[in-house]
C-alpha cells in the first residue's frame, strides 16, 4: 500500500561548513580568552532595563535651532508670493496690450479691405448713418422748446456753470489762477523799480565772482615735458608747460598741493592726447582749458577751478 508518510520529502539537508567561517561559539570563547572584561561590561549592558514611559519636555529643545529657520520660510515663502503676483500682473498686462494691439491691427486691415471691395455699401451706411445722427441731434432741441420755464432756467444755469468750470481748469493749467485765494507768485521786480534798463545777453559782462573784491588762491604745477600725439604732419611732436590753476578758496589750493603728484600725472596724460596743430591754434588752446578745467574739478573734492592759464607753453613739430 501507498501511504502519506511515504509520500513526505525528505527535510533539506545543511550546506556543509565552510572552512574558512568561525563558529559563534569559538568565537565567544576567543573574547573570553582574550579580554574578561569585554565579556562582564556586555553582561551589564544587557541587564540594564529602560523605563517604559519616557517624555521629552518641548523647553528641552533649542528654539533657536529651529525658529530662525521657520522665520526665515516665512519670509522667504512672503517674498516668492508677492514675486510671482507681480510676474502674473505683468503677464497680465502684456497679453492685454497685445491683444489689444492685435483686435486694432484686424479692424484697420478689415476695414481698409471693406472700403476696397463695398465702397457703394460704405457710402450708403455713411448717408444712413449720417441722417439718424442729424435726426437725433434735434431731439436735445424738441426736449429744451417742450420744457418749461423754470426747467429751460435751470438747464442754462447748469451749462453755464459747466462751461465756466472748464474755463478755470484750463487757465489754471496755463499758470493763471483763478480765483486768486493769494497773491501771485513775484516774476519781476519792473512794476516796483524806479529805474529799468534793458540788457542785451550778447554783450559782455562782469563775472558775479570778479565783481567783488577777493583774495585770489592759485596753485603752480611744476614743468613739464610731454610727447603730443602723432600725426603724418607731425611725427614727433613735442611740448613743454607750466600750469596756473586758479582756484575758488584757500581750501582747495591746500588740496591740489597735497595731491600734485596725482593731478600732474592727470596733467600729463591730458597734454598727451593733444596733437601740435590743435595745441598750434588759439581755439586749440581754449579746448585744451576747458578740458583740463574740467578733468581737475571732476577729480577734486571740495571747491572748484575757476580758471586754468599758463605760464610757459612751448610746442616742437
Amino acid at each position: 500500500m501507498f501511504s502519506m508518510a511515504d509520500a513526505t520529502p525528505p527535510p533539506p539537508s545543511s550546506p556543509p561548513p565552510n572552512p574558512d567561517e568561525i563558529p559563534l561559539e569559538d568565537i565567544d570563547r576567543l573574547l573570553e580568552a582574550e579580554d574578561p572584561g569585554f565579556t562582564q561590561s556586555l553582561e551589564e549592558v544587557r541587564n540594564v532595563k529602560t523605563e517604559g514611559d519616557v517624555t521629552i519636555e518641548a523647553s528641552a529643545i533649542d528654539e533657536s535651532l529651529s525658529g530662525g529657520d521657520e522665520v526665515e520660510e516665512k519670509v522667504v515663502s512672503s517674498e516668492s508670493r508677492i514675486g510671482k503676483l507681480k510676474a502674473r500682473i505683468k503677464i497680465w498686462r502684456q497679453n492685454l496690450q497685445a491683444r489689444i494691439k492685435a483686435r486694432l491691427i484686424l479692424f484697420v486691415a478689415q476695414s481698409i479691405v471693406f472700403l476696397k471691395t463695398r465702397p457703394k455699401e460704405f457710402l450708403f451706411f455713411s448717408i444712413a448713418f449720417a441722417k439718424v445722427a442729424a435726426k437725433k441731434s434735434t431731439v436735445p432741441l424738441h426736449i429744451y422748446q417742450e420744457a418749461s420755464r423754470f426747467q429751460k432756467i435751470t438747464g442754462f444755469v447748469l451749462t453755464a456753470c459747466v462751461v465756466g468750470a472748464v474755463w478755470v481748469l484750463f487757465a489754471n493749467f496755463k499758470g493763471i489762477w483763478i480765483p486768486q485765494i493769494t497773491q501771485p507768485v513775484l516774476r519781476s521786480f519792473e512794476p516796483y523799480a524806479d529805474h529799468v534798463e534793458t540788457f542785451d545777453p550778447k554783450d559782455k559782462g562782469e563775472s558775479f565772482y570778479s565783481a567783488f573784491p577777493q583774495e585770489r588762491h592759485e596753485f603752480l604745477f611744476p614743468k613739464m615735458k610731454v610727447n603730443l600725439r602723432r600725426t603724418k604732419e607731425n611725427p614727433l611732436p613735442m611740448g613743454a608747460f607750466e600750469v596756473i590753476v586758479l582756484v575758488d578758496s584757500k581750501d582747495s589750493a591746500i588740496e591740489i598741493r597735497d595731491r600734485e603728484v596725482e593731478f600732474f600725472d592727470l596733467l600729463q596724460r591730458v597734454f598727451e592726447e593733444e596733437t601740435f596743430t590743435d595745441l598750434e591754434s588759439e581755439m586749440g588752446k581754449a579746448r585744451l582749458k576747458s578740458r583740463v578745467k574740467r578733468e581737475l574739478n571732476q577729480k577734486l573734492t571740495q571747491g572748484w577751478i575757476k580758471d586754468i592759464s599758463f605760464k610757459t607753453f612751448i610746442l616742437k613739430p
